[in-house]
């Protein structure tokens, strides 16, 4: 009888806890400034899915306010911005952006035990030390890079290959676990180049790296210097002899506006699903883009798929942490919730594609990547195309920790 009036009083908190109250989701990213490009449609896609979970009231008697701040690409306002937040509004969620940025902070997110979902897929992230509460919704920068030189060889075998990075700590992510990898599976890898934005003539490097062999160019870009380095390839009429790849931020609608047919037969790793595809997420996107006017760049960006993607599961994660902890969200309840976004539990949002398990976002305390399928596209027609089934790359797994 006690038990039953203890659990009764318990449940009563919670309802009222959940009642009329207000939880912060806090994200800062690059809506102008370098990279603005990708943070911009990313802002609108957390905004756009923010003002729909309080339209719909996703969470009961909860009200989301959604803080969306630009940080210019400059790690000290990243910082500033997020020990503000932690001053004034204590977010039970964070919405990360930059490489650099999120790496300085680790360990401050890690003091203060608050569950992070950065746009950054590096995996130093998830990596040891202070990676606890750091959770990517998709595969990283370097699994991509890795799912590319296995769909490599499966056609070719001994490839020469060319990395040409961001000269980042972005860019330079994937070097050492594409190196490994290559190992592994008998290619070389010829070269490897940094390269930003100003690269408004390629004839050099293109050159130097025909002659050095090189059929393959796998880019860890943004869609930009990818699109210079297309457009001067079909100029010298390198297009033919050297296949060009990319992961993650080097595809997309960015890539097709500014390489124009250069981009013709460019292959891109994605996880999400294209603007083309009939999935509950995409068609979200669709319908929210038209209801808060967003723009035709907007809507066709997979930027702003992703932060539609990060922040409907830091949402669904406040929504089941304050159904199971009677109404409590805060960082804590929304880390346990996060880490128990698996099995039957797992989040089936319907931005990303599924592995063949059918899992599209799942999480573990150990297992910190959400949506691990991935496809490669290649341009046909002025459009990315699926050409594989979804696959999630089982090399990574050996090259990440070796």
């Amino acid at each position: 009888m006690k038990r039953a009036m203890v659990l009764g009083i318990f449940l009563v908190l919670g309802l009222v806890l959940a009642q009329g109250r207000t939880v912060t989701l806090l994200w800062s990213g690059a809506i102008t400034g370098p990279t603005s490009d990708v943070g911009g449609p990313y802002a609108a896609g957390i905004e756009d899915y923010c003002r729909y979970a309080n339209e719909q009231r996703l969470i009961p008697g909860v009200t989301l306010n959604c803080i969306v701040r630009d940080d210019q690409y400059q790690n000290p306002n990243t910082q500033r911005i997020l020990e503000e937040a932690l001053d004034r509004s204590r977010p039970a969620i964070y919405l990360g952006y930059s490489t650099g940025a999120m790496l300085q902070l680790k360990p401050l997110i890690n003091e203060v035990r608050l569950p992070t979902i950065p746009a950054s897929a590096h995996i130093g992230l998830i990596d040891p030390p202070n990676h606890q509460y750091f959770f990517l919704p998709v595969s990283s920068y370097s699994e991509q890079v890795v799912a590319l030189m296995e769909y490599i060889n499966r056609t070719e075998r001994n490839a020469r290959i060319a990395l040409v990075v961001n000269p980042s700590p972005f860019g330079r992510a994937v070097v050492d676990h594409a190196r490994r990898a290559a190992q592994r599976l008998g290619q070389t890898i010829v070269d490897v180049r940094e390269v930003g934005g100003g690269n408004l003539d390629n004839t050099a490097l293109l050159r130097a790296l025909d002659a050095a062999g090189v059929q393959y160019i796998i880019h860890q870009n943004v869609a930009g210097p990818v699109a210079n380095i297309l457009k001067d390839a079909k100029r010298l009429g390198l297009d033919r002899k050297i296949k060009q790849m990319g992961a993650v931020y080097t595809g997309g609608s960015d890539l097709l506006r500014l390489a124009g047919d250069a981009a013709e037969g460019y292959l891109w790793a994605s996880s999400y699903y294209t603007l083309d595809e009939n999935t509950p997420g995409i068609n979200l996107q669709k319908q929210l883009a038209a209801r808060y006017n967003r723009s035709a760049d907007i809507l066709n960006s997979t930027n702003y798929t992703a932060g539609m993607l990060a922040a409907a599961i830091a949402v669904e994660a406040m929504r089941r942490a304050a159904q199971r902890f009677n109404g409590r969200i805060d960082n804590e309840t929304v880390y346990q919730s996060i880490i128990g976004m698996n099995g039957p539990n797992a989040f089936r949002p319907g931005f990303a594609v599924s592995t063949k398990a059918g899992i599209e976002i799942d999480f573990t305390r150990s297992e910190q990547t959400g949506a691990e399928g991935l496809r490669v596209l290649e341009v046909r027609g002025g459009k990315f195309v699926p050409i594989t089934e979804p696959f999630t790359s089982a090399l990574f797994r050996q090259v990440r920790n070796p």
